[in-house]
């Protein structure tokens, strides 16, 4: 959580794929948004995306990947806040929180290493979850009494739908940006169970068409598959259709060996059903587009061969998120 080193990847990213969307989504609800996530002591992502940011929901850890404690140094956060408190001094932001520990802790208890509970009262438009190890990791705190608890990403993920399901806004619409990013680790234990219990046909299909391959290729885009069919029920179930966005696959800064990420991209509108939201994405065409990278200083489609047909995706992040039934149904007249 916030530990990655700042690569020319991610700054890529950040400006080319992720910036985009983010004013094109001020431009079209014609308001300031609300960012919830991981900006790290640098807050870099705040700086780059400021111009669209009125309010911030932060959380840094002291000494990842330790289990969180009042003893360690709390420098990493104080470098945080003192960014934060120069934005609103500023006038950048109209204000902001900063929670002392994890996301999935902080989330999962309701309070920090401080006893600070976790607080939001209005409709968080910018999710950004950049996790540091794999989306399976679980996070082992101490309880109280001193117990390990393990506490898993996709909770949390699905503690904050919760919540931005229960904010009661008669003014704000519920449409925001998620961007998620994971370490292309998987246990393999968690891959089979998944493949195993399998029910739809587009996924039982993709699994026959990958099985093929090995390695890194085989894994991403098991876990393309398993995040996909996962986060999507969370937002159906919470009454928010979700668009997923062509996923980012770059190379990130680990010293031992090729450190692999992706960025999952998702749209979300509150469409509530009789049983939950509806997802208008068709599986099989989003499961068979290529991942993007960033080769050559820019956002471009994967030319990794690998041996099986794969459908080109949008380059350009707005374009994608136009494109798509969920902007033609929930978003284009908004």
């Amino acid at each position: 959580m916030g530990e990655f080193k700042n690569t020319i990847q991610k700054e890529i990213i950040r400006t080319q794929w992720c910036k985009s969307l983010i004013k094109f989504v001020h431009e079209k609800l014609r308001y300031k948004l609300i960012y919830l996530g991981l900006p790290g002591p640098q807050a870099l992502d705040l700086l780059e995306w400021i111009d669209y940011i009125d309010q911030v929901i932060a959380f840094q850890c002291r000494e990842y990947p330790k289990p969180s404690s009042i003893s360690q140094s709390r420098n990493k956060v104080l470098e945080l806040e003192n960014k934060l408190r120069d934005f609103e001094r500023q006038g950048k932001l109209t204000t902001f929180s900063l929670y002392d520990g994890y996301i999935e802790e902080v989330a999962l208890r309701g309070r920090d290493i401080n006893g600070n509970h976790l607080s939001q009262n209005n409709v968080v438009t910018i999710y950004n979850l950049d996790f540091c190890n794999g989306i399976t990791f679980p996070l082992e705190v101490k309880d109280d009494k001193g117990n390990i608890q393990k506490y898993y990403k996709f909770d949390a993920i699905r503690r904050l739908l919760e919540i931005q399901r229960d904010i009661s806004s008669q003014t704000i619409c519920k449409k925001f940006i998620m961007f998620l990013t994971v370490h292309s680790s998987f246990w393999e234990e968690e891959a089979e169970h998944f493949i195993s219990q399998a029910e739809s046909e587009p996924l039982k299909e993709y699994f026959l068409k990958i099985n093929s391959l090995y390695g890194a290729s085989k894994r991403i885009r098991l876990l393309k598959a398993y995040i996909f069919d996962t986060v999507k029920k969370y937002f159906c179930n919470y009454d928010f259709t979700p668009e997923f966005l062509p996923i980012i696959n770059y190379e990130g800064a680990g010293l031992n060996r090729r450190n692999w990420l992706l960025l999952f991209t998702i749209v979300g509108a509150e469409n509530k059903g009789i049983s939950g939201a509806p997802c208008f994405q068709n599986s099989g065409t989003f499961l068979n587009q290529k991942f993007l990278t960033v080769c050559n200083r820019t956002i471009t489609i994967s030319l990794d061969q690998v041996g099986i047909t794969e459908v080109n995706s949008f380059q350009n992040s707005v374009e994608a998120f136009k494109n798509s039934e969920c902007y033609k149904q929930l978003w284009a007249e908004g």
